[in-house]
């Protein structure tokens, strides 16, 4: 998984980044009307972070496919050949602390 950063710096905190339904939002238009990638500065975009899956089933994965949702800075997804649930910091990419101890009780 990846996400791009753009140079300019992040959106503002008053716009809706969310993202909490599949279609984007509940009139599922797939549409935001954000401004922070531009004509004059998509070339100048650098990846942010990334999360690697190797660890979230017995077998690395080769075609992950997935649409994350983002609630309040929290990127939601599948991910690995179980299609286990993450949650990860939007800014950072580390995955939630609690999140992860309740997959590892699951899998124990």
């Amino acid at each position: 998984m990846l996400l791009a950063s753009s140079i300019a710096g992040a959106q503002t905190d008053t716009q809706n980044v969310d993202w909490p339904t599949y279609m984007g939002n509940w009139d599922g238009s797939r549409y935001k009307p954000l401004d922070q990638i531009n004509a004059s500065n998509f070339n100048k975009l650098e990846v942010a972070w990334r999360f690697k899956t190797d660890s979230l089933g017995p077998r690395p994965e080769y075609q992950f496919e997935s649409t994350p949702l983002m609630v309040n800075g929290v990127v939601y997804s599948t991910a690995g050949t179980r299609r286990a649930v993450v949650a990860l910091d939007a800014g950072t990419g580390s995955e939630n602390e609690q999140l992860v101890a309740l997959r590892a009780r699951r899998s124990a």
